[in-house]
């Protein structure tokens, strides 16, 4: 038979083994959901910062409404054509799309404006989807086809860097990478392929990867 004391130090000891037991389970829990979740790789965050320093225009440190307006005037610039002309009214409308229909999409707090880890969260949540689908791939392709041929040149590629204030002098070496076929044009097909492997390869050695020119 336990004495008064001895009944209270057992009573604390089962409290102690309670606390710890709901502790460790909790925890258990905690990093099975870890576990489960498809964290980014260190490789695919940097890829993924480093497309959105590419889409931020205004270097404000967010990608927000500005910034397509900024593109839809830059690609206005490279193609001729003035402020307000007919050229320049399509180009906003569709770079207007691209923020209400995609981008706007990452703004989880609703203050009007998309931050790197919105950004980087948004992709790795789309990309993580077997369905995944990026209409957005195919209007950003129409967009740097200048001439509307249905394939992109040197010269558009070319454009498409400087206009994104890539370095255009590794145009060149970018667009051989992504020529698979070798034949000195960007099909469609070529393009699209290389941004969706961008957005989903999680490591080095995918010829997506180079969509942005290098990320190092």
């Amino acid at each position: 038979m336990l004495g008064k004391g001895g009944r209270s130090l057992l009573a604390l000891l089962l409290v102690f083994i309670k606390i710890n037991i709901t502790y460790y389970c909790g925890n258990v829990s905690t990093c099975g959901e870890q576990k489960g979740k498809a964290l980014l790789s260190e490789y695919h965050r940097k890829k993924l910062l480093h497309h959105f320093h590419c889409l931020d225009a205004n270097n404000s440190g967010f990608i927000g409404k500005e910034d397509a307006e900024i593109f839809a005037q830059r690609f206005a610039n490279i193609r001729g054509a003035d402020l307000g002309s007919e050229i320049h009214k399509d180009l906003l409308f569709k770079w207007l799309d691209v923020w209400e229909n995609f981008w706007s999409k990452a703004d989880l707090d609703g203050d009007g404006k998309v931050s790197p880890e919105e950004f980087c969260q948004g992709i790795e949540k789309a990309v993580s989807n077997p369905d995944y689908n990026d209409p957005l791939i195919e209007t950003v392709f129409d967009i740097v086809d200048l001439d509307s041929d249905g394939q992109i040149s040197q010269q558009e590629h070319r454009l498409f860097f400087s206009v994104f204030d890539l370095d255009a002098e590794k145009s060149a070496f970018v667009f051989s990478k992504l020529d698979i076929d070798r034949d000195g044009i960007l099909s469609k097909e070529e393009f699209v392929s290389a941004k969706r492997e961008f957005l989903s390869e999680k490591e080095p050695g995918a010829v997506g990867n180079w969509f942005w020119g290098s990320v190092e």
